[in-house]
């Protein structure tokens, strides 16, 4: 287990990335200078083993505010160790730039207790795809709190002319994560980073459209370091699934709602499928924002008998729901069932007791659920005969 050790009014910001060239490494230090330049005492964490935060640094003259450095890098053989970062306590915030690569409990360690939690995107299919299976861990794995809204998506490096930028604009616009900010290519994030500043340390006069871009990443952050830590945001997802069991939940429908429905986003965007393939997403996407308080916090138990009471027989059940998702997690299939009548979902656990129907079996495009010796074979968007 990794802990960072400070104060107790430490500030924690991390930015993770799970692939090189994203530009993780320029929106740690821009953090990090943005704060320093505020006045607060700050510290650049740099637990990358390439170090390009601890040579952005180096670079630092003495003449800007100071930025205490901590460069922390571990080898394979201390995955399994318990390890801590001491912070000094008079530092107040903490900007972490995460190595790449995280998984697990190596993704909880760094977002525990985070303040903010910020995600850099490249407007290339390479980059969206490794950020979408990133966020999805962040919301399934790390099970990160939104209510607060502390997850944020960073556009970075974008060039609004070019085709690259569409498809990243797409993808953002069917992510159910807030977009922090949309920083453009810059030759001045190349000049700072050389020359150890931060773009809000540029003069206005070069630097005024991305400062200007920045107004909204540094808004956001503000608002996400002025809420206080929760005890929610201090829970471990292991120590959540403790105190469900505890009392007396089932795990398969303890996934969080919210959670459940990103991946279902995330997979549709890349696998690309026509309506009638494996994932079908909302025809208007659900976004979880800062301001959304429709996405809970807690793991929620679905009571699937008061939503089945409709499924009195296999032809009333095939007239009223329609199978439009499925996807796989945690080694279980979770189904996705639309209301024929008014457009509401459901999601359903295999192998989970639907008030007498049970789902028995689910493939790539159906699935099969039985009541009291009856089968009926739900296909992936199937028309049914009103």
């Amino acid at each position: 287990m990794l802990k960072f050790k400070g104060s107790k009014d430490l500030h924690k910001i991390v930015v993770l990335n799970p692939k090189g060239g994203s530009g993780k490494t320029t929106l740690a230090f821009n953090l990090a200078g943005y704060l320093a330049s505020a006045g607060r005492k700050v510290a650049l964490i740099d637990m990358d083993r390439q170090g390009s935060s601890t040579r952005w640094l180096q670079n630092r003259s003495s003449r800007h505010p100071q930025i205490h450095g901590i460069s922390v890098t571990y080898s394979a053989q201390d995955a399994n160790r318990d390890r801590c970062v001491v912070v000094p306590y008079d530092v107040k915030y903490a900007v972490i730039d995460a190595p790449a690569g995280l998984a697990g409990d190596q993704l909880i360690d760094y977002t525990c207790g985070a303040h903010a939690i910020l995600v850099p995107v490249l407007p290339s299919d390479l980059d969206i795809h490794a950020a979408s299976r990133l966020i999805s861990d962040l919301l399934l794995v790390a099970q990160v709190s939104r209510r607060k809204g502390r997850l944020g998506v960073v556009a970075n490096r974008v060039n609004e002319r070019t085709i690259a930028y569409q498809q990243l604009t797409k993808f953002l616009n069917r992510l159910s994560i807030s977009v922090i900010g949309i920083l453009r290519d810059s030759q001045n994030y190349t000049w700072a980073a050389a020359n150890g500043i931060c773009i809000h340390e540029m003069p206005p006069s070069r630097a005024g459209k991305d400062l200007a871009q920045w107004e909204m990443v540094t808004q956001w952050l503000e608002r996400r370091l002025a809420m206080p830590i929760t005890p929610r945001d201090l829970l471990r997802p292991a120590d959540t699934a403790s105190r469900n069991k505890k009392r007396g939940l089932h795990p398969a429908v303890m996934i969080p709602v919210a959670a459940a429905l990103a991946l279902f986003v995330v997979s549709a965007w890349l696998w690309r499928t026509p309506r009638d393939a494996i994932i079908e997403t909302p025809s208007e996407p659900i976004l979880l924002t800062e301001n959304s308080l429709t996405a809970p916090d807690e793991p929620v138990e679905v009571d699937i008998r008061e939503e089945s009471q409709e499924f009195s027989s296999g032809d009333a059940l095939k007239n009223n729901w329609q199978l439009s998702g499925i996807a796989k997690t945690g080694g279980s299939n979770i189904l996705m069932l639309s209301n024929r009548s008014d457009n509401t979902t459901r999601r359903v656990s295999e192998d989970l007791d639907l008030d007498g129907w049970t789902v028995t079996d689910a493939g790539r495009d159906y699935a099969v659920l039985v009541q009291n010796g009856e089968q009926v074979r739900l296909v992936l968007n199937e028309e049914a005969a009103h």
